[in-house]
């Protein structure tokens, strides 16, 4: 299996289209894996029945924000962690510091060096351009 990829043209907005190389590969023709396909997947090679796997994933969906909303970082083993990253403006001293700098949450993935080094192997193919 191959990674699709197409080729976009993105000129930054302070330069010039002759001052860069503005052709970029993008990712293409993602499928959607939903919740009931994993699901299904994951009974296959388990002993596990699909509703046994959904009720497990639905819960998993449930917690891991709750534990990050209580300032956990959320370890998976061989998948990775996950955690919350803020987005803040800055104040002149420490004392004016407060959680109205505060702007904005991200949730953040980091893989694990086993995910890591699985993906290293990717092979990526031109998706055919349509004219």
């Amino acid at each position: 299996m191959s990674v699709e990829y197409k080729v976009v043209k993105i000129v930054p907005p302070s330069k010039k289209e002759e001052d860069c190389k503005p052709y970029y590969p993008r990712i293409t023709k993602r499928d959607k894996m939903d919740l009931r396909g994993l699901a299904e997947d994951i009974s296959q090679m388990s002993t596990f029945s699909t509703i046994d796997v959904i009720g497990v994933l639905e819960a998993f969906t449930s917690l891991i924000p709750y534990y990050l909303k209580n300032n956990y970082s959320v370890e998976l083993g061989d998948l990775g962690t996950f955690s919350l990253h803020i987005n803040a403006e800055g104040s002149e001293s420490p004392e004016k510091v407060s959680r109205h700098n505060v702007k904005g949450v991200n949730m953040a993935f980091r893989p694990s060096p086993r995910v890591k080094k699985d993906l290293q192997d990717i092979r990526f193919k031109k998706a055919s351009s349509k004219k």
